[in-house]
């Protein structure tokens, strides 16, 4: 198969590669089927979160832990067994970033991340009960606290 993608141009894929998100992202709760593509091959650093549905629709995912080391999402039962997971070992998370022109305004949204189910490619966008995260990290505050 075939898709445009908004980054990329033109990329070939298998079924096998593309997620389900079960109800879509918040906002954008239409859209289900997506096409996950590295930046860099072999690194889930950034990805590029492809529609498959609408081509100019995507988002950039990051690795929380690459960039927050202290980051500790917590899923229920319930969310584990929505997305068909046995335990959290099967489990990815992804934040979504906004990234600036200005790295200063650039941010990620740890307060709902993108949970993703290695084995069988279903996803879910998940708000987590942790005071302690917030829709809106900005990346130059979490990079200088890394330093």
């Amino acid at each position: 198969m075939n898709i445009h993608a908004k980054y990329f141009g033109p990329v070939s894929y298998e079924k096998d590669e593309t997620i389900h998100i079960i109800n879509g992202l918040i906002g954008f709760e239409s859209y289900t089927e997506y096409l996950p593509i590295p930046f860099q091959e072999g690194d889930d650093s950034m990805i590029s979160l492809q529609s498959l549905e609408e081509e100019s629709l995507s988002f950039i995912l990051l690795n929380p832990f690459g960039i927050f080391p202290d980051y500790t999402p917590k899923l229920s039962a319930q969310e584990l067994k929505e997305l068909g997971a046995n335990s959290e070992e099967d489990i990815s998370f992804y934040v979504i970033g906004v990234i600036r022109d200005s790295f200063s305004e650039s941010t990620v949204n740890l307060k709902a991340p993108l949970v993703v189910n290695a084995l069988n490619r279903r996803a879910k966008q998940i708000i987590l009960d942790q005071q302690e995260y917030t829709f809106r990290h900005s990346l130059e505050h979490i990079m200088k606290e890394e330093l």
